[in-house]
């Protein structure tokens, strides 16, 4: 099984939360309007909630509400977050692979299509397209350094 949907465009990761008093962070206004939306969405889309524990791809065209340029990585952690609350995706760490596209504008508002795949249920030449990306002799020696030791 997959799921298709269609998605309010995503608040900018830089956005979303704001710092308080107390040194923590609380979700803004726009952020939680978003998820409220993405909430509305996927009972309008009648996306099924919690439909699968498999590792998952995930794929996202993003639909700017305009021509104005944009990080493409900053709209993916907002809109992972929304669609776990929405329960779309039990949780984003079940995300194995994600692909995500720049597509033509969609104004006023813009808009994403979200493409979620069980990984399971995909062909093994999917997993091999990507298997050469990431061989093991790739890594450079810093990788494997003082800094990495330490943030093991």
């Amino acid at each position: 099984m997959h799921v298709v949907c269609s998605l309010p465009w995503p608040p900018s990761a830089n956005h979303a939360w704001r710092p308080t008093r107390d040194g923590g962070k609380i979700l803004t206004d726009g952020y939680k309007s978003f998820i409220k939306a993405v909430g509305d969405c996927v009972l309008e889309q009648r996306i099924p909630r919690y439909w699968t524990r498999d590792k998952l791809v995930i794929a996202v065209g993003c639909r700017p509400p305009n021509a104005r340029s944009f990080d493409i990585d900053n709209r993916i952690k907002t809109l992972l977050d929304a669609m776990q609350r929405a329960g779309v995706i039990e949780d984003d760490k079940h995300v194995d692979t994600l692909i995500v596209r720049r597509a033509s504008s969609d104004p006023p508002h813009g808009s994403v299509i979200v493409r979620v795949e069980e990984v399971s249920k995909l062909p093994p030449s999917f997993e091999a397209m990507f298997a050469d990306w990431f061989t093991t002799d790739q890594v450079p020696s810093c990788a494997r350094g003082a800094y990495a030791a330490r943030h093991a």
